[in-house]
């Protein structure tokens, strides 16, 4: 601890702090005021002593936020963070000011975009005025499978789910995700799958069916340790790549993945984000650079699927949240 002296018109003001450096990062914290004047060495040796414990304390608290801070920009840079911060700030003013229709609005502009995209990514046919016929007027446009009519409803109630109710993260709250999404599409829901499973092109292999249940008690685990260590987008992005390559159901992973993605950053008050289906190409290749990291660790290598669902944050919150209020 040392004594920082401050100077205002003929007054000095003495103040008890400490530094910490934690690699190449320092933090200062203010400890006490010792008012005013000149100290004397004694009066100051007796107020180190006084404030020890508390310096102690405050020591391990900055510390712990240098190590947090850390953590969060060995994927995202300050100036990532900064705009990540000004969007949230943006998005929930805009949520206090809206009234209740103009919001829902706002959340039907997503849903469609994002409905849209989540399952042209997975094959479905529907244009984007289809997406909009179907899920904001009621038109089920011709030609058209049942599954594709049941994939955009099925993600709009979704999505709907967990933004007026939430669902807690962990094994009930994604298996009832998915059997919503799956619905009168895939009878296989209501549990993790029993059998192997194959991803056609996919340079990763999925968990073998007798440990999904261990993987995915993995990922949970992992996604408690980090909750608090890594930024939210980041956590996000990483725990969706972790999904995929454990790929629990059979089918619906994708759309499930996605919807998770979006449900952590709506529980961190931060608006959700589509992953567009034009950027279908660069999304895989961001998930693949990430298939040799460890279900339980977070690697470097997982800077990419940061990276991607970062522009996508960005994407979206330009195109629909900030175009409201």
């Amino acid at each position: 601890m040392y004594l920082e002296k401050k100077r205002i018109g003929n007054d000095i003001y003495n103040y008890l702090k400490l530094s910490v450096r934690y690699k190449d990062k320092v933090r200062t914290k203010t400890i006490a005021y010792l008012g005013k004047g000149i100290l004397t060495k004694d009066r100051l040796k007796r107020d180190i002593a006084k404030f020890k414990s508390a310096g102690e304390g405050a020591k391990k608290k900055a510390l712990a936020e240098l190590k947090t801070e850390l953590d969060k920009e060995i994927f995202l840079t300050v100036n990532q963070l900064d705009k990540i911060k000004y969007a949230k700030e943006d998005f929930n003013k805009r949520l206090k000011g809206l009234d209740e229709r103009t919001k829902q609005d706002m959340f039907n502009d997503f849903i469609t975009l994002y409905a849209y995209n989540t399952n042209a990514i997975e094959g479905n046919t529907f244009s984007l005025r289809d997406t909009d016929l179907l899920l904001n007027k009621g038109i089920t446009p011709q030609g058209k499978t049942l599954r594709e009519v049941n994939d955009h409803l099925n993600a709009k109630e979704a999505f709907e789910l967990i933004l007026r109710k939430g669902q807690a993260i962990n094994h009930n709250g994604i298996i009832h995700i998915h059997s919503v999404l799956m619905k009168n599409i895939d009878s296989r829901v209501g549990a993790y799958r029993v059998h192997n499973v194959r991803v056609f092109g996919a340079r990763f292999h999925t968990s073998p069916a007798e440990y999904v249940r261990i993987d995915m008690d993995i990922l949970l685990k992992w996604y408690r340790k980090n909750r608090q260590k890594l930024h939210p987008l980041a956590l996000a992005a990483i725990f969706h790549h972790k999904f995929e390559k454990i790929h629990p159901f059979y089918d619906g992973n994708g759309r499930t993945g996605r919807m998770l993605l979006n449900l952590i950053l709506l529980q961190n008050h931060l608006p959700p984000l589509i992953v567009p289906d034009a950027q279908r190409k660069r999304y895989y290749n961001a998930l693949s650079a990430a298939d040799e990291t460890h279900l339980n660790q977070t690697q470097p290598e997982c800077k990419e699927v940061v990276n991607f669902c970062y522009f996508s944050f960005l994407k979206t919150f330009s195109t629909v949240f900030s175009r409201w209020g």
